[in-house]
């Protein structure tokens, strides 16, 4: 008989039920199998020792509201026309609904409203150029069955709308320089300034060593506090039941693959018909 396990899975069917039939505690077990606590506790507390089903049961009519705040999320922050931002939902996140359901569950002032900044072709013949990053960072706390808190970092380039972000179980100044020259190396352009945008869950440690990573690399950077401040994001059910893609990638890795996608996904018409990557790619200056 074959068995079909997800791509992440690092426990068989015939591992689960030993744990579950187990009498040793949750640490022996983690220690035993070269597995994690959480994971062990996951599947104890489970009934079946099979993966869940990854395919879509129905094409969503009706929206979770967690759906609905992430994909509002989604576009507030990519600033996404309606196309562009129903492929990121369909093929990053794995929620399959119609055009016409995802208009609909767009907050009104996301339709057609004016934007502060200029960005795109308008951008580069008002004389702005794709030199800013700027940083964000979110505490997320997520149901047990996703690990807990997690730290959503990411750099967005203004005028194309580029954007590079990771989701960690940790933070620590190293891995924060880390990230940082990550997205540095992995920009298709010329980063001259960095701003940094800061609120009571980035501390002053974190960005200090962003800071000096930043003066080392010659890059000027600033930090900017954020208003009102943000409190951490709570999701309170289990990624897979608001994000179906959640069965198959870890929160990471979605981050990772949301960005991929629409770095490289779609061609916008703001960027003269081009995908962000493209656009900068076509700034950089030519070698001879």
């Amino acid at each position: 008989m074959e068995i079909k396990l997800h791509a992440n899975a690092t426990t068989t069917p015939r591992v689960r039920k030993y744990l579950q039939e187990s009498n040793k505690s949750d640490r022996e077990l983690a220690k035993e199998l070269g597995i994690s606590v959480t994971t062990v506790r996951r599947w104890r507390n489970r009934q079946q020792t099979s993966d869940r089903s990854t395919t879509p049961g129905v094409v969503h009519k009706a929206m979770r509201q967690e759906q609905v705040i992430l994909i509002n999320a989604l576009r507030d922050i990519f600033q996404a026309p309606l196309d562009d931002l129903l492929f990121m939902v369909v093929e990053g996140l794995g929620i399959e609904l119609s055009r016409a359901t995802l208009s609909r569950y767009l907050k009104p002032s996301y339709h057609g409203g004016t934007r502060d900044k200029l960005c795109g072709k308008k951008a580069l013949k008002a004389g702005i150029k794709p030199h800013t990053l700027t940083l964000h960072y979110r505490l997320l706390s997520l149901h047990m069955d996703d690990d807990g808190d997690h730290h959503l970092l990411w750099a967005q380039e203004p005028v194309s709308g580029w954007c590079a972000a990771r989701v960690y179980s940790g933070m620590s100044p190293s891995l924060v320089v880390s990230w940082l020259d990550q997205v540095l190396a992995q920009f298709p352009g010329d980063i001259q300034s960095v701003e940094i945008k800061s609120d009571e869950w980035l501390s002053d440690t974190l960005v200090a060593a962003l800071n000096q990573r930043l003066a080392e690399r010659g890059i000027q950077g600033r930090k900017t506090s954020v208003t009102p401040e943000r409190v951490a994001v709570q999701v309170t059910s289990p990624l897979v039941e608001i994000i179906p893609a959640a069965s198959i990638y870890t929160p990471d890795a979605l981050a990772v693959r949301l960005c991929t996608i629409f770095n490289t996904g779609k061609e916008q018409k703001k960027l003269g018909n081009m995908t962000p990557q493209a656009f900068l790619h076509a700034l950089r200056p030519q070698s001879t």
